[in-house]
């Protein structure tokens, strides 16, 4: 129970700390603006975490616990074409669902650029999510559903793509919207990677 409450308590500092950085950016953020908007005290922060750098920290490594369980789910379709359509398809849903993951991102990259803790807390999930596109391309391959393509550049290739999204959080588009250009992309990138039959 107490091991549950400790959960709950983090969980509302870190949802907290994110609605505080999307509306303020992370310079313009103090603790005191985490505490407000919490409603806890500030010694109750305090208690887990010492600063506000450790807080955003604790933001990213929440945010991947979380999508690393939405993308777990990705993994259930039965081939690879279908796991990496629905990878997309995923990510789409969740920025429909909720931006605000999306929209953190350009700060931390932004962060990151002068911070080396930021930049190895980002450049460790892009890695493991590096990883885990590795292991459904290789399984694709495996599967001759995909042509032999060397699945780090294919995985990195389609991060790069998927990072597209984020665009559509900072800019609007008269001509195109996220779902669309999600769906048009990941058809793109699949019919690049499917063996033709007979070959």
């Amino acid at each position: 129970m107490k091991k549950q409450q400790q959960s709950n308590k983090k969980d509302l500092i870190m949802s907290s700390a994110l609605k505080v950085m999307s509306e303020k950016g992370y310079y313009g953020s103090t603790m005191d603006d985490i505490v407000a908007e919490s409603k806890m005290s500030k010694g109750a922060i305090y208690h887990y975490y010492k600063s506000k750098k450790e807080v955003y920290l604790g933001v990213i490594e929440s945010l991947e616990n979380e999508y690393t369980a939405v993308f777990a789910k990705v993994n259930k379709e039965d081939n690879s074409a279908k796991t990496l359509k629905k990878l997309f398809t995923t990510v789409s849903h969740q920025l429909k669902k909720d931006p605000t993951f999306f929209k953190s991102f350009s700060t931390f990259w932004s962060i990151s650029r002068h911070d080396k803790d930021f930049r190895n807390a980002i450049q460790n999930m892009y890695n493991r999510f590096q990883k885990f596109i590795e292991l459904i391309i290789i399984e694709g391959i495996d599967n001759k559903e995909f042509k032999k393509v060397d699945p780090k550049i294919s995985a990195l290739s389609l991060i790069l793509n998927l990072e597209g999204i984020f665009w559509f959080t900072l800019f609007e588009s008269r001509d195109i919207d996220a779902e669309t250009y999600i769906d048009q992309i990941s058809d793109y990138i699949l019919s690049a990677y499917m063996l033709k039959e007979g070959k």
